[in-house]
């Protein structure tokens, strides 16, 4: 069976996985059963270019995808060979070092630490966000794999569709939000030298891709009245989008639809993310991000 039957296949298994899953809207629903989801049945799928082929028209149309590993891979080496091979094939670019101290991978799971703790390693739930929003060139895509899902009824990974998002927002705002008016904080625990940039917040996608969006609503600081108002809109958008009539712009990603040994990939401009309360003290997903791209306001 070709890779792009196996395509065709995952995307029907990924929409019979519906069934079951906490009420919403049909629109919440659709945009659900549109993202792809491929199988791996080995390592090795991970060097072949059909294979990555798929993954990588997967984000260069929905701009994310799930992929459901069907061997054990406790230390994601499919993701890595993964991430290369899209460099290698698709031009996405090398992964990206988390911080000063620490490499491509990042384990995220619950932890005390005695220094600066990323908001990603507490239990707290994490509002909307892209990663690396303090960056003057954030990654275009990241990944993350399930090594151990949420039992206990947390831990659940929501995604916002920016394109969808953006177009409930007042021309006015939009302009706003894509002229050079913000400053952006670097949190002390992702620190590479640089306290904060300044820049728009909404900038031109990569070919026929839209818009790309960086946002973390807790580090940025608008330096003009209309920067403010502009932002407080886009505080308002996001606080609503869990209401009905928002549902056709955001879908949460259950443990139920990342299971264990489950992969999501996103593009991280394109999409926004967020995680409610995590509950269970041995939940543990790996991250990795690649693909820098210069972060520049549309025309």
């Amino acid at each position: 069976m070709s890779t792009f039957s196996v395509f065709k296949r995952a995307c029907s298994l990924g929409q019979s996985k519906l069934v079951g899953l906490s009420p919403g809207s049909s629109r919440k629903l659709h945009l659900l059963s549109s993202i792809p989801r491929l199988a791996a049945s080995s390592l090795e799928d991970s060097s072949h270019q059909a294979h990555t082929d798929a993954i990588a028209t997967a984000l260069r149309g929905p701009g994310v995808a799930i992929v459901d590993l069907k061997f054990p891979d406790a230390s994601s080496e499919y993701l890595r060979r993964l991430v290369l091979n899209l460099g290698n094939y698709h031009n996405h670019g090398p992964p990206i070092t988390h911080s000063a101290t620490r490499g491509w991978f990042w384990d995220v799971r619950p932890k005390k630490t005695a220094g600066p703790q990323a908001r990603s390693e507490s239990s707290l739930n994490f509002p909307w966000h892209t990663d690396c929003s303090y960056e003057s060139d954030p990654p275009q895509f990241f990944a993350l794999h399930v090594l151990h899902a949420d039992r206990r009824g947390g831990g659940t990974l929501s995604a916002l569709n920016v394109s969808r998002a953006l177009k409930k927002l007042k021309p006015a705002t939009f302009e706003t939000l894509s002229r050079p008016e913000f400053r952006i904080k670097v949190p002390p625990e992702f620190a590479k030298g640089v306290d904060n940039i300044t820049g728009c917040l909404v900038g031109k996608g990569e070919e026929g891709s839209g818009v790309r969006i960086r946002y973390r609503a807790d580090i940025i600081e608008p330096l003009s009245s209309g920067a403010s108002d502009a932002l407080a809109e886009v505080h308002e958008l996001l606080a609503s989008s869990r209401d009905t009539d928002a549902r056709d712009v955001q879908v949460d990603l259950s443990p139920q639809v990342l299971p264990d040994n489950a992969i999501v990939l996103m593009d991280n401009g394109r999409w926004l993310h967020a995680r409610n309360e995590v509950r269970d003290p041995e939940r543990h997903l790996r991250r990795v991000r690649w693909g820098r791209r210069k972060f520049e306001a549309g025309d």
